[in-house]
């Protein structure tokens, strides 16, 4: 060590003897220049840290000045230590710095680099890279780092896995060997192995009897002549003949027992066993007996009732119990269900006749008795949970005032007319609407005016849902699933369609849930031609006036199939207090529940309209349990995304030459023009129109290729007619082109990125055709159009910032409301009061489930709070607290749009 130090001096004492006579060189070099100026020497004040080093600042420049450091010289300091981070200098040797950073009265030269000082830099760089060599230094790992690179890490595992796969083959192979052992409780050999019983998993004979005479749904091996071999319950292992051999044996159901059968000693209470049963849980069929228990003095006699095996976990297959399931398997099958929609009930009851037999039993499952004991639990199950206050077709953002409903048809969710069946729903009309209460409206509003056969035209494109008669497919039933939802995608009402889309079953979902929402907005994919009729029908049908004070919204994607014109009038985007609602929410829910169609399509008519009102309940259950972290979300990015298409509309203002001031103006002019829809009637003029039509026609089947047809042959059939229109619309464009001047021309290349359904180019969102705009004015429009899109754009987010606020709020409202109802709930009940037909076990039962429910509102009202708290800021707790009338006048004094723009929404 003392020699170290005493090299380590020595290098010191050589490098400040260097400094020196590079500084001596340095002044005889800059002599002449140095006389002539009057003052050899630079110096000022420096302030320096509590350990003597200068403190950095900057000049006037922004430049950080020179750290004092030999650097100016083109020295660096010693290699020992440059590795402590410092430099260090005796106490006897002047300090060498910078003339910038020089001490309180202390002279610097100002030096300039030589060639004496470029050499000796030579020279210590050359010494230092020695010594770095020569040094085995153990450096960080230089494998790459896997956590930037999904792609190197899934390498990484694979390797990993891949070194190991020997060693899990062998431990896999091990696990085939019996070991001889002792039982885990006594000194026996042992026989048997329990896996549920570990870690004391080895067995005898005897405890084996003793322990699973209770445990009767352990699944054992035996270990029998030195296999494993799977047993069920009903048998056990015994020694003859100085063998070991398996017997068989009676297992009784595990149920819940009386506390006290009867005032007599408890050892005179015999236990035999009672009638066969089967059970049915997640690891199959059981094949067990009823326990009964018996007194031998008083002859008092007990045997699980039907309170006794619910209580115990078990649902009935029959009113008589002679097949019991599991509750958790029903919980598990649901669960299923709602992840997994295209899951059929066989394939379920399949996997559970595999885990019988894997695990040494036998049997079948039969499905009818699973589907109705399932759907009974599940009706009972919903009849408590609405006991209970649950609302489980109510959107609590939502409630009580309602942005908008979005309405649409899914043509996948039909039903062959074979599948025939007379038992009537367990949910008749709890969210599937009732066939007759629908039929008798749709025969009122035929009455009350006279249809018009064919599709639906939306400017030269025509549309299947746009009709008022349709005929009906004579291999189905149910054509298919009209469904309604708020904005944040809640299932709220459907009906079964036996037509088509024909306009009165929207009509019918928005006249149930109008007066029920107070919805603002009401969301279809033809608006365009919906709206027309509901106020062609309102002035001979008066109950259906109070339906126009919703406001039309035609879907935002819907629209790019539509014309133009026609986008600007009724899209969504381009109405006034939408915010950023796309109206295709219920497209996420029609998505969902097709793959429900996968098995509905065979089943009766109950049984469908029972299984997607359970697979709805499902679906609102999910989607409730994160509303809180969408609606934070939705926030945050909004707010972000308000100011990127406020910089989007300033910069595209300032590109195009168009001031803050005009801005207005030129959406009106764009509202204007899209109101104007006169053109000649000629020969050019319908050449016009059937382009039109064709490129609308291709784009609606385009896009619906996949949303309308669940079948491969169909899509094959279709795609060939979208190529043979595709091809006729190109060749009647090549016609125009011929007829018309150069400038009047359609360009094909925009034709094509305007069918495109996945392009996200804005420029080819919407295609506006040389006829619609005068030639002198073509660009002007174009250019206008691109200032109407952003500032809608900009309008449409800065209302979503003050929508999603709301709904945050309502949503915290809803659920303390929640929690007040359902106090008074339970003191009613309480006071005897409202009890309904419940005997007093069930009225002890429902208080019971309501406190759990009290419990459940409020810890989830903390929960969106902090959420909510988290995402707005600072700003969370006057915001959360605002009552119902002040966001509306928050809401009232922003003006978004001018006074020419108001004019519009009418139209």
């Amino acid at each position: 060590m003392a020699a170290q130090q005493d090299r380590g001096r020595a290098e010191d004492a050589i490098f400040i003897a260097d400094i020196l006579l590079a500084q001596n060189k340095a002044k005889e070099a800059k002599g002449t220049a140095t006389s002539a100026t009057g003052s050899k020497f630079n110096v000022r004040w420096v302030e320096k840290d509590v350990e003597g080093r200068p403190l950095l600042k900057r000049n006037r420049s922004g430049e950080t000045r020179k750290r004092a450091s030999t650097t100016v010289l083109g020295i660096p300091p010693p290699t020992h230590l440059l590795t402590l981070g410092l430099f260090l200098y005796p106490a006897t040797v002047v300090s060498v710095v910078s003339s910038e950073d020089a001490t309180p009265f202390e002279e610097v030269p100002t030096v300039t680099q030589s060639n004496c000082s470029q050499q000796l830099f030579e020279s210590e760089m050359q010494k230092l890279q020695n010594i770095l060599t020569s040094a085995d230094v153990q450096g960080p790992n230089n494998n790459p780092s896997t956590s930037t690179s999904w792609c190197l890490r899934q390498s990484v595992a694979q390797d990993e896995w891949r070194k190991a796969r020997s060693y899990h083959i062998n431990c896999l192979l091990s696990c085939n060997v019996v070991p001889e052992g002792s039982c885990s409780y006594c000194s026996s050999p042992a026989i048997i192995r329990c896996r549920d019983c570990m870690p004391q998993e080895w067995l005898c004979m005897d405890c084996d009897i003793h322990i699973h005479k209770k445990l009767t749904l352990h699944n054992r091996e035996s270990c029998i002549e030195g296999i494993y071999k799977p047993i069920e319950p009903a048998v056990c292992c015994v020694k003859k003949d100085g063998r070991y051999t398996l017997v068989s044996q009676v297992c009784l159901l595990p149920t819940v027992r009386p506390v006290n059968l009867c005032s007599c000693d408890p050892a005179n209470i015999t236990e035999s066993a009672g009638r066969a049963v089967i059970l049915v849980c997640i690891n199959g069929r059981y094949d067990l007996h009823m326990p009964n228990l018996q007194c031998r003095l008083c002859l008092a006699h007990w045997t699980p009732d039907m309170s006794d095996l619910i209580r115990s976990g078990y649902w009935p297959a029959s009113v008589n119990a002679d097949t019991l399931f599991s509750v958790d398997v029903f919980g598990t099958f649901e669960e299923m269900k709602t992840v997994a929609p295209s899951l059929s009930r066989q394939g379920f009851l399949r996997m559970l006749e595999r885990r019988t037999c894997h695990f040494g039993r036998a049997g079948k499952i039969h499905g009818d008795v699973f589907q109705r004991s399932y759907m009974e639990y599940t009706f009972c199950q919903y009849q408590c949970e609405k006991m209970a206050s649950v609302e489980h077709f109510t959107c609590p953002a939502c409630t009580p005032s309602m942005l908008a409903l979005c309405a649409d048809g899914n043509r996948k969710l039909y039903r062959f007319r074979q599948s025939k069946g007379s038992e009537k729903p367990y949910f008749d009309g709890t969210f599937i609407a009732k066939d007759t209460d629908v039929h008798h409206f749709v025969d009122e509003i035929r009455s009350k005016m006279k249809s018009t056969a064919g599709r639906g035209v939306c400017g030269a494109s025509q549309w299947s849902a746009a009709r008022e008669t349709a005929r009906r497919a004579s291999k189905l039933d149910e054509e298919g699933l009209e469904v309604v939802v708020c904005r944040h995608g809640m299932l709220l009402r459907a009906l079964n369609m036996y037509r088509g889309e024909i306009f009165a079953y929207p009509l019918y979902l928005q006249k149930e849930l109008q007066a029920a929402t107070n919805g603002q907005f009401y969301c279809t994919d033809i608006a365009c031609k919906y709206w027309p009729y509901i106020e062609k029908l309102a002035v001979s049908m008066l109950d259906l006036r109070p339906l126009l004070q919703m406001r039309p919204f035609l879907s935002v994607m819907h629209a790019k199939a539509h014309s133009t014109k026609c986008e600007i009038i009724w899209s969504g985007k381009n109405q006034e207090g939408a915010g950023t609602t796309a109206g295709e929410e219920v497209e996420m829910v029609n998505s969902y529940l097709s793959r429900c169609a996968l098995t509905t399509k065979y089943m009766t008519k109950s049984a469908r309209n029972d299984m997607l009102t359970v697979h709805a309940i499902g679906w609102n259950r999910q989607k409730k349990k994160c509303l809180h972290l969408a609606l934070s979300s939705r926030y945050i990015k909004t707010f972000k995304k308000a100011e990127a298409e406020s910089q989007r509309l300033e910069d595209l203002s300032s590109e195009l030459g168009c001031p803050e001031n005009i801005v207005h103006q030129w959406v009106h002019d764009v509202r204007q023009w899209a109101t104007d829809g006169t053109r000649c009637d000629d020969d050019q003029s319908n050449l016009q129109k059937s382009i039109e039509q064709m490129f609308l026609g291709v784009h609606q089947k385009k896009a619906s290729l996949y949303n309308q047809t669940d079948s491969n042959k169909i899509r094959h059939l279709r795609r060939r007619r979208l190529w043979e229109e595709k091809r006729k619309l190109f060749d009647t464009i090549k016609l125009y082109n011929e007829q018309v001047p150069d400038e009047e021309r359609i360009v094909e290349e925009k034709v094509v990125s305007g069918l495109s359904v996945a392009g996200g180019d804005r420029e080819a969102e919407s295609v506006i055709w040389p006829w619609e705009v005068h030639s002198s004015e073509s660009s002007n429009i174009l250019t206008k159009k691109k200032i109407f899109d952003a500032y809608m754009s900009k309008v449409r987010h800065e209302e979503e910032k003050i929508i999603v606020m709301r709904e945050m709020r309502q949503h915290c409202t809803y659920l303390k409301r929640m929690a007040d109802n359902i106090r008074t709930v339970i003191s009613e009940i309480s006071s005897g009061r409202n009890s309904g037909c419940l005997n007093e076990e069930g009225h002890r039962g429902l208080l019971c489930l309501l406190q759990k429910r009290l419990a459940d509102v409020e810890e989830k009202f903390q929960v969106v709070c902090s959420s909510y708290r988290q995402a707005l800021g600072p700003n969370a707790s006057s915001l959360l607290e605002d009552g119902p009338e002040e966001m509306l006048e928050d809401h009232e004094e922003v003006d978004y749009e001018s006074s020419d723009d108001s004019d519009f929404e009418g139209v």
